[in-house]
């Protein structure tokens, strides 16, 4: 970046679209839905029909992946305007850019991928809910006796990535408890798990704990870090069985950084959108973006789908 461009910051996240039976005992299938045709369709809409609790919905066909649009309308009330110009605060109510016929919205967009019933998100400026989403599939491609749903992509790098990826760890990230269970697997262990369950029995009370160990910058090398794996170990397993939050990240064999995440979590993209100052901030950009992200991670999606 250098002073001609600006560096926004967007985050990219991915559903599963699913049917729910309305009696709540059984789970329709989506089968193998044409959206491209779906949205190609909706897109020869009256610009009526194409409005829903004072939300606009809309689509975009020509790109690789259909698009739905998502335009959450709402009053400027009380919101002002920095004239750089004049150097001033208006009232935007009161300003030019204002109109009684205009309304200002919040943006979002869906991208429909052709397979696993896979949809990726991504706002412009409204929040992170896919309600609108959910609203818009229940009313204008409703299924007898379902309902949609939206629901994340989850994941979790296997324990096997961490024993045979990593050669060492620099960094550990991790949330667990001293509580004991039944099922001893679940029961923190290893020595730092130890250290931690002497604590909870001299207090006299369990404990639940969010820890970060790092290497400093001085002490990463190979041994260092390969020792810190091994004494870590039998900790982390244990840790990875709570499944609350455990993160490590260090060289793999390559010696390039590898970063893994070994409890189950939403897979999102967090990435950066570079715009040159002198170019507006269209929304056909935003969506070029979502395109782009969920293009380099089809793949990467489909297999994790094909075991959901």
């Amino acid at each position: 970046m250098n002073d001609l461009t600006s560096v926004i910051q967007r985050t990219v996240q991915f559903y599963w679209l699913r049917l729910r039976s309305r009696d709540g005992i059984s789970n329709g299938t989506t089968g193998h839905i044409n959206w491209t045709k779906r949205l190609s369709e909706f897109r020869e809409f009256p610009w009526e029909n194409k409005i829903l609790d004072n939300i606009i919905f809309d689509s975009v066909t020509d790109k690789h992946y259909p698009v739905l649009t998502v335009f959450e309308q709402f009053q400027p009330n009380f919101m002002q305007l920095i004239d750089q110009e004049h150097k001033r605060v208006t009232d935007f109510i009161d300003s030019e850019a204002h109109s009684n016929t205009n309304n200002l919205a919040k943006s979002s967009a869906f991208a429909f991928f052709p397979k696993y019933s896979l949809v990726s998100r991504v706002s412009g400026n409204a929040g992170k809910s896919v309600d609108p989403l959910k609203k818009a599939l229940n009313y204008y491609w409703p299924e007898e006796d379902y309902e949609w749903d939206v629901i994340p992509v989850i994941t979790a790098d296997s324990i096997e990535r961490f024993k045979k990826e990593l050669r060492g760890i620099d960094s550990l990230t991790a949330s667990f408890t001293t509580k004991t269970f039944l099922d001893k697997t679940y029961e923190i262990s290893g020595n730092a798990g130890g250290f931690y369950q002497e604590i909870a029995q001299k207090v006299g009370a369990d404990l639940d704990i969010d820890i970060k160990i790092s290497l400093t910058d001085d002490t990463m090398y190979g041994k260092a870090r390969r020792v810190f794996k091994d004494i870590m170990q039998d900790f982390i397993i244990s840790a990875v069985n709570q499944n609350r939050k455990v993160q490590v990240s260090g060289p793999d064999f390559a010696d390039k950084l590898l970063e893994l995440n070994l409890v189950s979590h939403p897979v999102v993209e967090q990435s950066e959108i570079t715009i040159s100052n002198d170019e507006p901030r269209l929304f056909t950009g935003l969506i070029n973006h979502l395109i782009s992200v969920s293009a380099n991670k089809e793949t990467y999606l489909y297999d994790i789908s094909k075991s959901n």
